[in-house]
């Protein structure tokens, strides 16, 4: 388990060197204010995070009136942070003494379980242009997370990415598998967390409505040390990626496109950064291994080390730990400014998933 205090130390180090570096950096927790403040979007919230189907109806009413009885702030808080059955009680005396939903369960069972991973919020949602996707997420403890993105977007005012007809109840698609290069190019991983069906009816959503102009589909070895996208490559800059060589031969990559009845058709692709190079319209896509061999590849690319953000082409935010990584990037003449990462790696996840842009350059 992560040390709180130390993690919170490093998370705050990266959004420091991100404000230096000139970013806007806007924290979960006050969109998620501002975007709970109506009672209406509460509402619609804790359908999702607090269903009576899990709680029953006892408890699910009592949680609810909860937190509409709340200020948004403490709303808030309590969706990102949880809620027990004991602490529900202590806020509701006696409310709980004859709900079956409660007598079932131990006082310290979470009626609103804990976002642990909401710091990766890369995950949740993915910024296209001018729309946005929040995201089934694949496990169901995570699912909230996509729901309070969606809340904060909506009161933004944001235009949701839409495909038409699309299906209910579709789970599975995570922002770490949604890589953005550039010039109305998308690619998504698929594997552990996207599902083929959620890459899919993405790759229907950008092409149908115009959000994108190419669409790559990348199937990956069903691991957990790249159990995203993101883990395996990210952009370092205008044609450089990040990459981690054992696993970039594991891959199978696909160009999605529309045939005339708007249903998406998948073609496989023998020299696929040759065709990623033509969508970017650039001359060659450059790979930067994260290590010498085998087992210093395996080594880095399980404590993240091809998970970078990039601040500007060129320039990256990567842990410290990846050395090896960190010196192949320098000699390839990427700029890397480094963060303590020993208690954020714990998670899985390095800066590319610590961040999620809203606003980018074109």
């Amino acid at each position: 388990m992560p040390w709180p205090e130390l993690a919170q130390y490093e998370h705050d180090r990266f959004t420091a060197l991100l404000r230096a570096n000139g970013v806007d950096v806007v924290e979960l927790s006050s969109v998620l204010t501002a975007a709970l403040e109506p009672e209406a979007a509460c509402r619609r919230v804790l359908r999702g995070a607090a269903p009576a189907q899990r709680l029953g109806h006892a408890v699910a009413a009592l949680t609810r009136d909860l937190l509409l009885d709340a200020a948004p702030a403490q709303r808030a808080e309590l969706l990102l942070a949880g809620l027990t059955l004991r602490e529900l009680s202590a806020h509701r005396p006696g409310g709980t003494d004859d709900a079956l939903g409660a007598l079932a369960r131990p006082p310290d069972w979470f009626v609103l379980p804990p976002l642990v991973n909401s710091m990766f919020v890369r995950d949740s949602s993915s910024w296209i242009r001018d729309r946005y996707s929040a995201h089934p997420m694949a496990t169901g403890v995570r699912r909230t997370e996509g729901r309070l993105l969606a809340a904060a977007a909506q009161a933004a005012g944001a235009r949701a990415l839409q495909e038409p007809d699309a299906p209910e109840g579709l789970e599975g698609l995570e922002g770490g598998d949604v890589l953005l290069p550039g010039a109305g190019c998308v690619v998504i991983g698929v594997g552990e967390r996207t599902t083929p069906a959620a890459a899919e009816h993405m790759a229907r959503a950008l092409l149908a409505g115009g959000t994108a102009d190419h669409v790559f589909a990348v199937l990956l070895p069903r691991a957990r040390s790249c159990m995203h996208l993101d883990t395996v490559m990210t952009m370092v800059d205008h044609e450089s990626f990040l990459i981690s060589s054992v696993h970039r031969d594991q891959c199978r990559w696909f160009s999605m496109r529309l045939d005339a009845r708007n249903t998406v058709r998948a073609s496989a692709l023998d020299k696929p950064f040759a065709a990623l190079a033509a969508a970017l319209r650039v001359s060659g896509i450059r790979l930067i291994d994260t290590g010498d061999d085998a087992f210093t590849t395996r080594r880095e690319q399980w404590s993240d080390a091809a998970n970078v953000l990039t601040l500007r082409p060129g320039t990256v935010i990567a842990y410290d730990r990846n050395t090896l990584a960190n010196d192949r990037l320098s000699k390839a003449g990427i700029d890397v400014l480094t963060i303590p990462s020993a208690e954020l790696v714990r998670g899985r996840g390095g800066p590319h998933c610590l961040s999620c842009p809203l606003v980018r350059d074109p």
